[in-house]
């Protein structure tokens, strides 16, 4: 059905979008293309379908190097977050550290749309999630940040969000930190005084991509005086 839907020319726009070591290949199918062929799919199995059935479907896409198909595994999975279990976390980091989820998209998809759901359900699986973040794949370690980014905005986790963000401070990958500037700028959506005062402890550690992310919503002033009071050297 991807294969079907595909266009070369959504595909060549689509490779721009991503680093040449990210390997994905593309049917050349738009978001909203994979979404009605999900919901053609949903409606053949919902009728005799569980979490287990959906875990084995989205475990044969995500080995696929098609991104469409990574996704579309992804969304339908997320279709059962009402009956995610702690068994799920450990399959997720099998795709992770296995490199199937080998470029952001693909991995902070199934960061928010099921590793966060999950969360919400099974809040006893956050101390596990803080242990990603000594992975030495950086997809594990993105996706401990990027999985709380829908719950910080909400307030919700604050405290391991924080923590999540400053264990990986440190990492020295791009990639990583626009991640945990994005984590940060969501926590600060609903505790702007608590990031802020986050950012100041943390200062020169903050790598200054992280930062500028970190204070997008903040008025311009005050953005300017953080990123003076943080500047190295």
């Amino acid at each position: 059905m991807l294969r079907a839907a595909g266009d070369e020319r959504v595909a060549a726009q689509a490779r721009k979008y991503f680093k040449p070591q990210e390997k994905v290949r593309f049917f050349g199918v738009k978001s909203a293309g994979i979404d009605e062929i999900e919901k053609e799919i949903f409606a053949m199995v919902r009728p005799a379908w569980a979490l287990p059935q959906a875990v084995r479907f989205c475990d044969t896409l995500m080995r696929s190097r098609f991104l469409e198909a990574k996704g579309a595994g992804i969304v339908l999975l997320a279709r059962f977050h009402g009956h995610y279990d702690e068994r799920l976390l450990d399959a997720v980091y099998g795709w992770l550290d296995a490199g199937f989820c080998d470029n952001w998209a693909t991995t902070d998809v199934l960061s928010t749309r099921v590793v966060a759901q999950l969360l919400r359900r099974r809040p006893g699986l956050l101390e596990e999630l803080q242990g990603w973040t000594r992975s030495d794949c950086m997809w594990v370690r993105r996706a401990a940040a990027v999985s709380l980014t829908p719950l910080a905005r909400h307030g919700e986790h604050l405290d391991a969000a924080y923590r999540v963000a400053a264990a990986l401070l440190g990492d020295a990958e791009d990639l990583m930190h626009k991640a945990v500037g994005w984590l940060l700028r969501e926590c600060g959506k609903t505790d702007p005084l608590r990031l802020e005062s986050f950012l100041l402890a943390h200062g020169p550690r903050i790598p200054r991509t992280a930062l500028r992310y970190a204070v997008e919503r903040f008025p311009e002033a005050q953005r300017r005086r953080i990123l003076l009071l943080t500047r190295t050297g």
